[in-house]
């Protein structure tokens, strides 16, 4: 087996073994996060949980459709290729289910700053009006932002008989490349992440100081509730991180090198690195479930609980119907 063919084998396994995981417990993260943080006896109507509620349903979107047809790209099953729905959709609701999760976490970030500041004035920029309107214009603007790849984008003839989906405009590829995969995925959203993520830790560093051991029990729950907020949210910034920054070298690295001719056994190579990085990012749309119960013994209880009664409501409610529609079917029939 040539060196391409070794290396397209591991890109399509490298999908196979680690893509369709990723894909699986993302929409199971994503659809528990929603429940978690749509729960008032979890977590109290706030800025951030407004942000971060507003996150999951955007990295739900991120795992259902773009992420499903990349895994099925890497199974050589590209429906891109020849539905134009498929392949306008892939490309403009990845973006915006992207730049609005990533949108959601940095202003979270930004809000537990707030939050955790001794200044009533910084705490008071913390609302929920704000967080409101925050949310709502996120989705507005990033849609709009968008609409260029719905008309940019589109099939075309490749060689040897076979069509691509791609972008083919030269100054949109250039503004796509260097301002929205460098900057508005990579470069923006982690600094944002280390500048507040490390100004919030010393925040809360400075208030565990004054207050220590029993004098944290004691305080109202509502500020035990911001407290796990915020270690949720440090824990998410250091993973999103470091599975940015791979992602972040690839981009630069293919900005750089977009212009060279490169061989076959080049372009493999370059395509499994691409393949793997990519897979590494949609990592931040899928873990921050996971992260979010191993940051807290006391919301891993609550959170089972909720799950419980929410099952034991269903299945009530299920057999509510049930009875009903057997004694519908029973007066039916005496009717008869």
């Amino acid at each position: 087996m040539s060196s391409v063919a070794s290396l397209t084998l591991i890109s399509q396994q490298f999908t196979i073994y680690f893509g369709i995981p990723v894909f699986i417990f993302g929409l199971i993260g994503n659809c528990l996060n929603i429940l978690m943080f749509s729960s008032r006896k979890l977590f109290p109507s706030s800025p951030c949980q407004l942000y971060l509620l507003t996150g999951s349903i955007s990295s739900l979107v991120a795992i259902v459709i773009p992420l499903s047809l990349r895994i099925l790209i890497g199974l050589q099953y590209d429906l891109t290729k020849t539905n134009l729905f498929l392949c306008k959709a892939r490309q403009y609701l990845g973006h915006i289910s992207i730049l609005a999760s990533l949108t959601c976490v940095s202003l979270a970030t930004i809000d537990r700053y707030l939050i955790s500041c001794r200044e009533i004035r910084f705490r008071q920029m913390s609302k929920m009006s704000t967080a409101r309107l925050l949310c709502v214009a996120i989705v507005v603007f990033w849609s709009l932002h968008g609409l260029p790849i719905v008309i940019m984008v589109n099939i075309y003839p490749a060689a040897a008989n076979q069509t691509v989906c791609v972008n083919r405009s030269t100054a949109y590829g250039y503004y796509l490349n260097y301002f929205i995969i460098l900057i508005l995925y990579n470069i923006l959203p982690l600094a944002i992440f280390v500048v507040f993520g490390w100004l919030t830790w010393r925040n809360v560093h400075k208030i565990h100081q004054r207050r220590i051991g029993p004098e944290l029990q004691r305080l109202p729950t509502n500020q035990r509730q911001e407290y796990q907020l915020t270690r949720m949210l440090l824990l998410q910034i250091c993973s999103i991180s470091l599975s940015t920054i791979p992602y972040t070298i690839n981009s630069l690295y293919n900005a750089i090198t977009n212009q060279i001719q490169k061989d076959s056994l080049r372009a493999a190579q370059e395509n499994l690195s691409t393949t793997v990085t990519n897979f590494l990012f949609y990592l931040n749309f899928t873990i921050s479930f996971y992260i979010y119960l191993s940051s807290s013994k006391s919301l891993r209880n609550k959170f089972f609980r909720k799950l419980f009664s929410t099952y034991s409501g269903c299945r009530q409610v299920m057999q509510t119907v049930s009875t009903i529609t057997a004694a519908t079917a029973n007066n039916a029939d005496r009717t008869a």
